[in-house]
């Protein structure tokens, strides 16, 4: 079949349509760009006035799904703030408690934070302690009470050496009381001072004491101290351009005050204020290196920046009208679809190129500017919009996925794409028309032979697709290596402190950092699940205040209320007990040492000896001693008892408001939190702890259920994204070429590309994340884009194809430029954009080398007039 019957057959049937459009364009060109410019100006006015930016995570999540409605009920409740935690080390606790308290009196003066908590004060509970005991510690403190009526009723002689002598030789217990009695006489011989011991019942209130006192948050024995406090007004990111930097000043002025403790920041808000300063700051960099590299590579394409710099005006003014559609469509961004800008840039320009290629190869053959744009729009158009709709139908079809963030960024690309398109189908034909007035282009030679070198690959056909096979094989086999890294720490740059010390709390602490939480409408709920929670394996832990409050039954109230009674006078200090006279102790020690059935007889009769040797005044003055001294503990113990016998029952109200708001909701429901017992990130130790949790109660939430769901639909919205777009694409690839033949080939670089991208991650140890899997679709849109075009080269040429200079240039330019553009995030320290312009990098770099080298040797060896 002659060659040019074959390049009929194939043409497009976008050929026409496309050279009318463009002959209309070069009629009118001003009015044209008069509306694009005007419509442009309308677009961005529109943005500026009514699109909105969402920068919450929250954001990103479908607000029908189940687990996500679990979360904002969750917010409704306690509210969307977050901790922000300040980390304090030191040598000795006391250093660490100082710095501690001087922080923490410095952040009370400061109206930007609010629920500081730098120890649980539980102070105001002690005036109520004896609810705390149990009934039977009532009882026994209620017996104790009774044993000392007659103190209590005035009788304080009852306290002296006569009474406990004759209580001892007349009592059943009179053994033990004679060895107390042994005891502090003992010392009163010696001349020594020591207190006389506490009643037993004080031991009692001591532990109660000690479990109603002040703790500090401590970590590590007491070196490290953790102060958190919350944003007085929670949620957008401007609010943490503000008050973080404030936080840190005053952090940096207190620790000038405490040189021997340093201080860091962390927490969920610090990390994701880090993260955006962090990731701006790179891509700024990044930018900037990505501006001097893409011009070098349009220098080297198209010999200077003149015919680029056009390109680049249609691109943006396709983004401007991408403005006014994202406004009117969605109506706002979010933190994955803000990068719509970066992605039709490095896909936009592509269209520009490969227009501006061909329209320089028809100029070089002496055509007029007019007759070379309706020629370019003929030959190269309907590449230009197969790629640009099957890359736009790869990002609509995101929309289809249940993850939020994904479909919103599907479908504000996708009509970004189409958009792209239109401008560079109209726009740039208007500007060339209107700056390409020389009769002809003397002769266009770009400064890299593109289209040489691959036709000099090709003539060893063999052995290029030898190599491939070699090499695809070998580069596959590293699929199996390949991992995904659920871990949103290993996002962020290395070495940043707020990272560093949330690594350092996780690994220090038996339990995660991060927690579960169960909301219940009663106490009694509450605990009922705190004891399932406990029983579990994976639960290490579980935190919450109800039990602070202990419930009350009327008998131990009733206790209470007569301990009180009983203890409602007290003197402000005993009164003076008289002293037994030395011969009346010495006839009492006597009978108490009759017989030696008793053990301690020997030792009584020794003291007995010594005291009859002891002068009058040296005797009245030590017993007297011991008397008043065992009175006023007493005394004590009394007062004790009675600080805490207050008859109104401990209430939530009587707990610091710093730690009621963060377990009590507006609705009065409690907070529990449960700690898994590992790594938050280790997704199969989180799916059996989110189960766990899940089987005592179905509405559990927390950042562990959120981070295990969204991560789990994040995933699988890829997966069914790349179904739904290769779908999409093959209808259009069909549609387009009319045959299968040539679309499998024009998606054989995308395929390819996909599969040693893949394998060279997989050797390479550079995981899939959240935030490099967002160039997947990209991938595949410059993959087929490129084999469109080259099978449209194809086709153009007929019977022995050779790809053209014009193809080749704009494969090799437009591969470059994404290359350049995204691979200058290289550079970054934010470890998510690193791996990201990795990933894009050696994604479009396969793409590239099938395109180039490996399609056109398919081409040129099967005749294509065979359909």
């Amino acid at each position: 079949m002659p060659t040019d019957e074959i390049i009929r057959k194939h043409a497009s049937l976008l050929a026409r349509p496309l050279g009318a459009l463009t002959r209309v364009v070069t009629k009118a060109p001003v009015v044209v760009l008069v509306l694009g410019m005007a419509a442009a100006c309308l677009c961005v006015g529109l943005a500026v006035a009514l699109l909105d930016f969402r920068t919450s995570r929250l954001d990103l999540l479908n607000p029908q799904s189940a687990f996500n409605r679990r979360w904002l009920a969750y917010l409704e409740e306690f509210g969307d703030a977050d901790d922000i935690v300040v980390v304090i080390d030191g040598d000795s606790q006391p250093q660490v408690v100082e710095a501690m308290d001087d922080l923490t009196e410095v952040l009370q003066q400061q109206p930007a934070f609010r629920s500081i908590m730098q120890k649980v004060d539980l102070s105001a509970l002690r005036p109520k302690g004896l609810h705390y005991l149990s009934l039977d510690e009532l009882q026994q403190a209620e017996r104790f009470l009774a044993e000392f009526q007659p103190v209590l009723d005035g009788d304080w002689n009852r306290l002296s050496v006569a009474t406990a002598i004759s209580s001892a030789t007349d009592s059943s217990s009179g053994q033990a009381t004679l060895n107390e009695i042994k005891t502090r006489l003992a010392a009163v011989l010696k001349g020594e001072t020591n207190e006389v011991e506490k009643p037993r019942v004080a031991s009692g209130l001591a532990q109660l004491e000690e479990r109603l006192a002040s703790r500090y948050l401590l970590l590590n024995e007491g070196g490290t101290g953790v102060v958190l406090l919350r944003l007085a007004k929670s949620g957008s990111l401007t609010r943490l351009e503000v008050a973080i930097p404030e936080l840190r000043g005053l952090i940096a002025a207190v620790s000038a005050r405490h040189l021997q403790v340093t201080m860091g920041l962390t927490g969920m808000p610090v990390l994701e204020f880090d993260e955006m300063n962090s990731s701006q700051r790179d891509t700024t960099r990044a930018s900037v290196l990505s501006l001097l590299g893409v011009s070098c590579v349009f220098i080297a394409g198209f010999g200077g920046l003149r015919r680029p710099l056009l390109a680049v005006a249609a691109l943006l003014i396709g983004i401007a009208w991408s403005m006014g559609y994202i406004t009117l469509v969605v109506g706002h961004l979010n933190i994955l679809s803000v990068a719509f800008g970066v992605i039709l840039i490095g896909l936009g320009i592509d269209f520009g190129i490969h227009y501006l290629a061909r329209y320089l190869e028809d100029r070089e053959r002496m055509l007029e500017t007019d007759a070379a744009l309706i020629e370019t729009a003929k030959s190269v158009g309907p590449g230009i919009v197969t790629g640009g709709l099957t890359t736009a139908l790869a990002f609509f079809m995101a929309g289809l996925t249940d993850f939020t963030g994904i479909a919103e960024l599907g479908i504000v690309a996708g009509g970004g794409i189409v958009l792209c398109v239109v401008a560079a189908l109209t726009m740039l034909p208007a500007l060339l028309h209107l700056t390409d007035r020389q009769p002809v282009v003397a002769h266009y030679a770009p400064a890299l032979p593109f289209g040489a070198m691959c036709r000099s690959a090709a003539r060893w056909p063999q052995l290029v697709l030898g190599v491939l096979v070699i090499a695809t094989f070998a580069l596959g086999m590293g699929i199996t290596r390949l991992r995904y890294d659920h871990n949103l720490l290993n996002l962020q740059p290395k070495n940043q402190q707020s990272v560093d010390l949330e690594r350092r709390l996780a690994s220090t602490s038996e339990r995660s950092v991060w927690y579960a939480v169960s909301m219940c409408k009663s106490r009694d709920e509450l605990l009922a699940r705190k004891a399932k929670f406990d029983a579990m394996a994976s639960v290490v832990a579980t935190e919450e205040i109800a039990s602070l409050v202990p419930a009350m039954n009327p008998e131990q109230q009733a206790i209470i209320a007569r301990i009180a009674t009983r203890l409602s006078s007290l003197p402000d200090q005993p009164p003076l007990i008289s002293v037994i006279d030395q011969q009346q102790l010495l006839q009492g020690l006597a009978r108490a040492g009759k017989g030696d059935s008793l053990p301690l007889a020997p030792e009584l009769r020794q003291m007995f000896d010594e005291l009859q040797r002891m002068p009058a005044s040296e005797y009245f003055e030590r017993i007297s001693r011991w008397q008043q001294t065992n009175a006023s503990q007493l005394l004590e113990s009394f007062r004790q008892l009675r600080s805490m016998a207050s008859q109104v029952p401990p209430q939530i109200g009587d707990l610091p408001e710093s730690l009621v708001q963060r377990y009590i909701g507006s609705t009065g429901q409690h907070l529990l939190k449960i700690y898994g017992d590992s790594d938050i990130w280790n997704m199969e130790s989180l799916r059996e702890f989110v189960r766990d949790v899940e089987s005592v109660d179905p509405r559990v939430t927390g950042h562990p259920i959120q981070t295990f769901y969204a991560s789990s639909q994040m995933q699988r919205s890829y997966v069914h994204a790349a179904i739904y777009s290769l779908l999409a694409v093959a209808i259009v690839l069909v549609l387009d070429f009319r045959t299968i033949k040539h679309s499998l080939l024009a998606m054989l670089p995308m395929g390819l590309g996909l599969l040693q991208l893949l394998g060279l991650l997989g050797w390479l140890g550079i995981p899939l994340n959240p935030a490099n899997m967002i160039v997947l679709p990209l991938i595949l849109g410059i993959g087929i884009d490129d084999g469109v075009h080259v099978v449209h080269d194809a086709l153009r040429q007929g019977l022995s194809y050779q790809i053209s200079n014009a193809t080749a240039s704009a494969v090799f330019l437009t591969s470059a430029t994404t290359m350049i553009g995204f691979g200058s995030m290289m550079i970054a320290s934010h470890q998510g954009l690193r791996s990201l312009g990795q990933v894009l990098t050696l994604g479009v770099f396969c793409c590239l080398v099938s395109s180039v080298l490996v399609l056109p040797v398919l081409l040129g060896n099967r005749r294509l007039s065979s359909d």
